[in-house]
């Protein structure tokens, strides 16, 4: 789940190179500000959960799905589609199970918390430092959801084989984060639209335990 254009400006005559360049350096100083809010609203986060629609697009797809979801420090999580098919997501800690019941099969992969760094599921659990994993600015190419949101850009220092960047869009007073939206090496974009999200909830750990069910076929992912 990880999460998603360089951005082109050009120039055209001294005049416009220093306008521009006064512009960039009060965008970059805004979107610093702004990632720094960010990092200060969810430092105390133990634990997050709410409803989730997810949109994935690639040449010749178009999939969206929606559901719920609950994650807790330092790398519990809970993912459960149910439309338009239903598929649960779960991490323990030490595993993760992808369950597809239409299917009869589950994925099992080994997991570490270290895997979340430089995600945007870390920033949902008040995990990382965005001014030290990230190059900030406001994103000037996609639009908000809803007028007036922070829109933040945020691409990696170091390459990451997975993505080229992602965007957040906040809340401009909670800074709660209401989409996320991971742009993939290869071009493809995932979004996820995060509503009713609660900071800090009381989940029982036994939400993020998986009991492989009886006759489905269980896939080590690790060994392929």
């Amino acid at each position: 789940m990880r999460i998603e254009k360089t951005l082109i400006a050009g120039l055209t005559g001294l005049a416009i190179l220093l306008s521009g360049s006064v512009f960039c350096a009060q965008t970059q100083q805004s979107a610093v500000e702004e990632a720094t809010r960010l990092q200060q609203r969810y430092a105390s986060v133990t634990s997050v959960a709410g409803d989730f629609q997810q949109n994935y697009h690639a040449p010749g797809v178009d999939i969206t799905e929606s559901g719920a979801f609950w994650m807790k420090k330092p790398g519990l999580m809970r993912w459960e589609y149910r439309d338009p098919e239903t598929k649960l997501f779960v991490s323990d800690g030490r595993e993760t199970y992808l369950y597809r019941p239409e299917d009869r099969q589950v994925l099992v992969s080994r997991f570490s918390p270290s895997e979340l760094h430089s995600t945007p599921l870390e920033f949902l659990l008040g995990r990382g430092d965005i001014l030290k994993s990230f190059k900030v600015s406001d994103e000037t190419q996609i639009r908000p959801r809803i007028t007036g949101d922070v829109l933040l850009r945020l691409a990696p220092v170091e390459p990451d084989p997975n993505y080229s960047y992602f965007v957040l869009e906040c809340d401009p007073k909670s800074f709660d984060l209401r989409r996320i939206v991971i742009r993939e090496n290869a071009g493809n974009t995932s979004e996820f639209i995060l509503t009713n999200l609660q900071a800090n909830v009381q989940v029982d750990n036994k939400r993020f335990e998986f009991k492989i069910p009886k006759g489905v076929e269980v896939i080590r992912v690790d060994e392929k």
